[in-house]
């Protein structure tokens, strides 16, 4: 099987695509950002194709490693046919890395996977069937499970939504579980490395008004959301992140001025409550 490099839309060679086509259609594009991932990158990929509603599909970006993740993702490609490679020369960020493979996506609905995460057999079969039943939403997460991690009592409504007020108190679900439809305009914010999906679902539903959840844990993160060695681990830069965003939507009219201070004070309020589990991690 042949990859061929191409330069993507004049981007100075920032961006390398290596494509392989499938004639296989199901609506949904997985994309998959990595950075340093040659130990997980196989699990997520395969947590997609083991789907029981097969994406059309998979994206992924590969941000800038400097260890074996871009010659084994090349090397799974070659019994993959439906899967994408973008290689960065400099590191984006994941927010960057995601709307570089969102752009090239060509079916209705976009999933996104972290490389260090995995999903439930069926968790795009239920999202595209709840989708099928509510054709006005734009976007749907899920409940997620964190492994080795107690699990998470779900009681009340199958599904929730959530509007900008709701989001302010709280991001309400992980980036692992979201599927949302290619068509819409906000993206991720290209500035920010850290909290720009939880400024993405807000500003989608400043947009479009609401925000929705199916309350199963069909989402599987292999690390805390706080205080272990990944990307979300950083405590301090995503209090730093949460801040930015939330003055960006202050900055996009879609909060006012009073609503931005209460939420910056709540955001140090939760920041505070954090930091001890983040330290008693750290010493585990």
């Amino acid at each position: 099987m042949n990859f061929i490099g191409t330069p993507l839309w004049g981007l100075n060679n920032l961006v390398t695509l290596l494509q392989v086509k499938s004639d296989e259609n199901s609506g949904v594009t997985v994309i998959i950002p990595a950075f340093r991932s040659e130990n997980v990158i196989i699990r997520a990929l395969n947590s997609a194709l083991n789907q029981t509603s097969q994406p059309d599909e998979i994206i992924v970006v590969d941000d800038a490693s400097d260890d074996q993740t871009v010659s084994i993702v090349r090397e799974f490609a070659k019994s993959c046919p439906k899967l994408q490679l973008l290689v960065n020369t400099k590191n984006e960020g994941p927010g960057r890395s995601r709307n570089t493979a969102w752009q090239l996506a060509k079916t209705e609905f976009i999933a996104f996977l972290d490389a260090d995460d995995t999903w439930q057999p069926e968790k795009l079969q239920i999202q595209l069937e709840w989708f099928k039943n509510n054709q006005d939403a734009v976007i749907c997460g899920t409940r997620h499970q964190v492994v080795d991690e107690p699990a998470t009592k779900i009681s009340g409504e199958p599904v929730s939504a959530f509007d900008v007020k709701d989001l302010l108190w709280r991001n309400r679900f992980s980036t692992p579980s979201v599927m949302l439809k290619r068509e819409i305009s906000p993206r991720f914010d290209k500035k920010l490395r850290f909290a720009e999906d939880y400024l993405l679902w807000m500003e989608i539903a400043a947009t479009y008004g609401l925000v929705n959840r199916i309350n199963q844990s069909l989402t599987i993160l292999h690390k805390p959301e706080f205080g272990s060695s990944g990307l979300s681990s950083k405590t301090w830069s995503m209090y730093r992140g949460e801040v930015k965003a939330l003055s960006m939507l202050n900055q996009k009219k879609h909060i006012n001025t009073l609503t931005l201070f209460r939420s910056v004070c709540w955001s140090t309020i939760k920041l505070i409550k954090r930091l001890p589990r983040t330290i008693v991690r750290k010493n585990q």
